[in-house]
């Protein structure tokens, strides 16, 4: 069923178009991807499906009712107040009085003033009045669904944090639809991860726009790349994707080519004599115009941006050696006598969760920052460019191409001069955007711009710091390529799982408490070592274990009462929700036993996971009993 369609759809910005002509539609049960180079419109489509943006020409048609919940790439200055009040607001004034409500409980326990007491009865009347009661623990489960502390101060939270708090903000409010726009920019892989299951169970339409081709992978089932204006739609998962995609544009270059030949050999013709021009028929003058604006109107696909490292001499054998390194912030350790020997042509991913420390081994691998412990040694001949995921060298107000060249005209690159524009073009900068302001670029065209910096360095160690933010992913493909042609040293702190596993040939993993494994091979290597210690750990060998038990003979007794008496476990779980519900609805009650609230809604959120348990088993013996008994 069609929940929101765009029918001749069109959309631009000063002379840039956006959507040209097109046709889109969102349907129930969708996981849809939109994907596309940088600047091609993801963004904008986000936003006219939101109805934040107004499309120029065309039609915009939603169903009736349908409610949508928009998260922005870029998470908000200033968001304070508790987890529980800022997903609460999601509600509007009944959020508001809600957090208020939990805010005011444990006050109202203990001594209170006749001005507090009031406050809060007219917060609990005006809670009754809206039928608010089932909402709060609604929200309570959402906290709970999402990982998050109800209580925690929202502005000491992490950037992915963040993230999670605002997704529970537009979920408070029940919509049909999730746009999401990069949910996984700055996570790490831990959270991309558990984003990812969570997007796949929570039930939801989904719209969104991520350039982490793993994720992709795992949560699209239907892909629309924006293309050239077009909206172009695959109704199958990513992997597939690729292939058909990949087939179109092969199609589109052999359809362009026999369009151009039969182009040119009719310009031929009226380029001929005079004698051919005065037998000329004029039916096949006017279908040459016809031609002539076709191909005009043709949209060239965008070329691929230039890449190539310039050759640094070549280093030593041995790159760098560290023996027991340790760094410390406020008495926490962040890397523990770490040792390593870096060869000549290693790639190596350093991988952790935000915060533990990579880009502060960087720093400490570079002698940026001073260690407490230990000594590193470096070879010779060593030519270092590093790639800083913070931006800390880009003025906002410089142009890009001063940027580029420092105030020349030109910039060197493997001994040959090259007008920068001309380089900067070779990186899909247009003239105006190249002396424009820095300030003026997107996210990834700020990362090209650090790439093309980069590349203008003769290099033989590269030292990249989360390289891939905000890039296209076909930008992301020729970085790759770049990477894994580069003859010479490489360290690269990077969430991207797909990234690192085609690029590096080995990982220093960060295991908490400044512990650092290294390992050979990429993520993959990584998750698998993590998982086997994680099984090997007392903890989970004194767990029991989820999976089913070896099959027996028979179907024992046991089992069949066991069976026979989850109907009767479920009934009596259900009437004390039933209970439960009717006392939060009770202004009364709760006017009386204001401290037994928070009670009551723990043992709502306990009562649905007993069911989920008993339901898992319940269903496992039904199919046991049907393969024992026939």
């Amino acid at each position: 069923m069609s929940l929101i369609s765009l029918s001749n759809a069109s959309l631009k910005f000063g002379a840039h178009v956006l959507l040209d002509g097109a046709d889109f539609q969102v349907s129930e049960g969708d996981r849809l991807a939109i994907i596309g180079r940088n600047g091609s419109g993801k963004t904008s489509l986000l936003k006219v499906i939101a109805g934040i943006y107004q499309l120029d020409d065309g039609l915009a048609e939603r169903q009736r009712g349908i409610k949508t919940a928009y998260l922005p790439q870029e998470v908000p200055t200033g968001l304070a107040g508790t987890v529980y009040a800022v997903v609460a607001s999601g509600l509007g004034e009944i959020g508001k009085a809600l957090a208020r409500y939990r805010e005011m409980l444990p006050l109202m326990e203990g001594e209170h003033s006749k001005a507090d007491q009031n406050e809060f009865d007219a917060i609990m009347h005006r809670l009754g009045e809206a039928d608010a009661w089932a909402t709060g623990a609604k929200i309570s489960e959402t906290i709970e669904r999402l990982e998050l502390s109800p209580d925690q101060d929202v502005s000491t939270l992490s950037a992915g944090l963040k993230r999670r708090v605002l997704l529970g903000r537009e979920l408070a409010a029940n919509p049909d639809i999730l746009i999401l726009d990069e949910p996984t920019n700055h996570l790490d892989i831990d959270s991309v991860i558990w984003l990812e299951k969570f997007l796949k169970s929570c039930g939801k339409t989904i719209v969104f726009v991520s350039h982490d081709r793993a994720f992709l992978q795992s949560l699209s089932n239907r892909i629309v790349e924006v293309d050239r204006g077009r909206l172009i739609s695959f109704d199958c998962g990513f992997k597939t994707f690729l292939q058909r995609r990949d087939e179109l544009l092969e199609a589109e270059e052999k359809n362009n080519a026999v369009f151009d030949k039969k182009l040119a050999q009719e310009e031929a013709w009226l380029r001929q004599g005079v004698k051919a021009r005065r037998t000329r028929n004029e039916g096949r003058v006017k279908e040459l115009k016809k031609l002539r604006d076709i191909r005009k109107a043709r949209r060239e696909r965008l070329g691929q941006v230039e890449l190539k490292v310039q050759d640094g001499q070549t280093s030593g054998q041995k790159v760098m050696d560290v023996k027991n390194v340790s760094v410390s912030y406020g008495g926490n350790p962040i890397i523990k006598n770490f040792s390593t020997t870096i060869f000549r042509g290693d790639k190596i991913g350093i991988i952790g969760r935000n915060g533990v420390g990579k880009t502060t081994l960087l720093n400490a691998l570079l002698g940026k920052i001073k260690t407490d412990s230990g000594e590193i040694s470096y070879g010779t001949s060593l030519q270092i460019a590093y790639f800083d995921q913070m931006r800390q060298t880009l003025d906002p107000k410089m142009k890009p191409c001063d940027f580029i060249s420092e105030g020349s005209d030109h910039v060197t690159v493997n001994g040959q001069k090259q007008h920068v524009m001309t380089y900067m073009q070779g990186f899909l900068f247009t003239p105006e955007q190249a002396r424009g302001e820095i300030a003026m670029l997107s996210g990834g065209e700020k990362n090209r711009l650090m790439l093309a910096k980069l590349f203008t360095q003769p290099a033989n160690v590269l030292v990249l710091d989360e390289p891939t933010n905000d890039l296209d992913m076909e930008t992301m493909d020729i970085l790759e390529n770049t990477l894994v042609d580069f003859p010479g040293t490489i360290l690269l702190v990077s969430h991207d799982r797909t990234f690192l596993n085609n690029i590096v040939t080995g990982v220093f993993g960060f295991e908490g408490d400044g512990e650092i494994v290294e390992l050979v091979g990429g993520y993959d290597e990584w998750d698998r070592y993590r998982n086997q210690k994680a099984a090997a750990s007392p903890a989970a060998q004194a767990k029991p274990k989820i999976s089913a038990p070896k099959k027996r003979e028979k179907f024992t007794n046991k089992e069949r009462w066991e069976l026979e008496a989850i109907p009767e476990k479920m009934a009596a779980l259900e009437k004390e929700q039933e209970e439960i519900t009717a006392k939060m609805q009770d202004p009364d009650f709760i006017r009386a036993n204001p401290g037994e609230i928070k009670a009551l809604e723990e043992r709502m959120h306990s009562i649905q996971k007993e069911e989920e348990t008993i339901f898992e088993r319940w269903e496992f013996l039904e199919q046991r009993k049907a393969e024992l008994e026939g």
